[in-house]
């Protein structure tokens, strides 16, 4: 969003908008794609430089970990990633939960094959089914066998880098979270979707967790690779039917009082969408797990003041991607016929603002020894000027989906 900063401020300043358009959509535009993203870019940009050091890393010893892997229909990954997870440096006992949720093809031969393959005494394979469609209530019927102190939850379409569960593990154990959010990277890029994508997740996501994160807040730790304490998760009552299950656990947890951090060093690289319609399909229900997040605990619930800011920050999202998607493109297709009332020569100077809070996320990501993704330029360039379109417009979508309370596909 902070492309918008440089060209909506300097319209106003010359009087075009104002001269041309209502008032009231004015205001609601440079506000939208000018003020907010500036200060919220220039607040995480800012906290992120006061916290460039990495985190202490924290050894988990022998200790015990269960570990949940939900799939439906995910033959073609499935093998893979327990293998991942069974292949892990870890001196402790990992007990692997894997949870067929309904599928429909080869998913539980190959869970059947993945646990002949890697099953050891320090690494126990159990394979449950779950006929009830709804990615909650597989991970629940994981969590009824987990007879650990901390578990993670992996994603079926998700690697893990080889010590990502000593990182994840260790970090939790150490600072007594109620959950800690993995550092999730693309696995592949092989459409120009995927490759706008890899951008996405290694920059902004990873920002964004890494500034939440900083204040023991960060709002999501997300089902794709996180870790959990087990009774603090019992105690929330596991996870609820919707769009974004494991945003409405985090907020419940955070509502309990307990932190939920940010792990770096816990490196995930999971599959992302290959295609338009997937990526709108993914976001969108990102979006609307966002609403149900705020319905589940409001902002003003939350007994840390850090967590209820960051909740009401997410409100603001809501405005942004209105103003973007009816302002802020609007205004350069108005530019490109000459009328630049919204976006001008003045929106690119913003540029160099935005590369400047890009290499510094790059940076500290490449200083992680267990990062080995790279992204292309390529990539880097769509997602500089297309992504913000694509994922306000998902956006929209998922909100549009959340006040008329349509239907939910657990699958992407």
């Amino acid at each position: 969003m902070a492309v918008g900063v440089g060209g909506a401020g300097g319209a106003l300043g010359a009087g075009g908008a104002a001269l041309h358009l209502p008032f009231a959509y004015v205001v609601f535009v440079v506000a939208g794609v000018a003020l907010l993203p500036a200060y919220l870019t220039g607040a995480m940009f800012l906290s992120n430089l006061l916290h460039r050091k990495l985190p202490p890393r924290f050894h988990p010893g022998c200790r015990p970990v269960s570990v949940i892997v939900c799939a439906r229909n995910e033959e073609k990954g499935i093998y893979g990633t327990i293998g991942s997870i069974a292949q892990q440096e870890y001196d402790g006992r990992v007990t692997i939960l894997c949870v067929d949720n309904g599928s429909t093809d080869g998913t539980m031969a190959e869970m059947r094959r993945a646990a002949a393959d890697f099953s050891r005494p320090s690494r126990v394979i159990r394979l449950f089914g779950c006929c009830e469609p709804g990615k909650a209530r597989a991970l629940n019927e994981g969590l009824r066998h987990v007879r650990d102190e901390y578990f993670v939850t992996v994603d079926a379409d998700t690697r893990l880098e080889t010590s990502a569960l000593a990182a994840i593990v260790g970090r939790i154990a150490a600072t007594g979270a109620g959950c800690v959010a993995g550092n999730l990277v693309s696995a592949g890029a092989r459409t120009w979707v995927q490759k706008m994508q890899f951008w996405d997740y290694f920059v902004s996501i990873a920002a964004i967790k890494r500034y939440q994160g900083s204040y023991g807040a960060t709002l999501v730790a997300q089902g794709a690779f996180s870790a959990y304490e087990t009774a603090a998760v019992r105690a929330a009552g596991g996870w609820t039917d919707g769009a974004g299950e494991d945003i409405v656990l985090t907020y419940r947890l955070l509502a309990a009082g307990r932190r939920s951090l940010y792990e770096p060093r816990a490196v995930g690289f999971t599959d992302v969408p290959a295609t338009l319609g997937a990526l709108a399909r993914q976001r969108s229900r990102w979006a609307r797990g966002m609403f149900e997040g705020l319905a589940a605990v409001k902002p003003w619930s939350q007994p840390d003041a850090f967590a209820g800011y960051f909740e009401t920050l997410n409100l603001s999202i809501v405005w942004l991607d209105l103003a973007y998607i009816f302002g802020f493109v609007p205004g350069v297709a108005l530019a490109l016929l000459g009328m630049p009332w919204l976006a001008g020569w003045l929106t690119l100077l913003v540029l160099p603002l935005m590369l400047i809070g890009t290499a510094s996320v790059c940076r500290f990501q490449r200083r992680l020894p267990e990062m080995e993704a790279r992204g292309s330029a390529w990539g880097f360039l769509l997602f500089v000027l297309v992504f913000q379109v694509v994922q306000s417009a998902c956006s929209l979508w998922g909100y549009a989906a959340a006040l008329t309370r349509r239907g939910i596909d657990w699958k992407r």
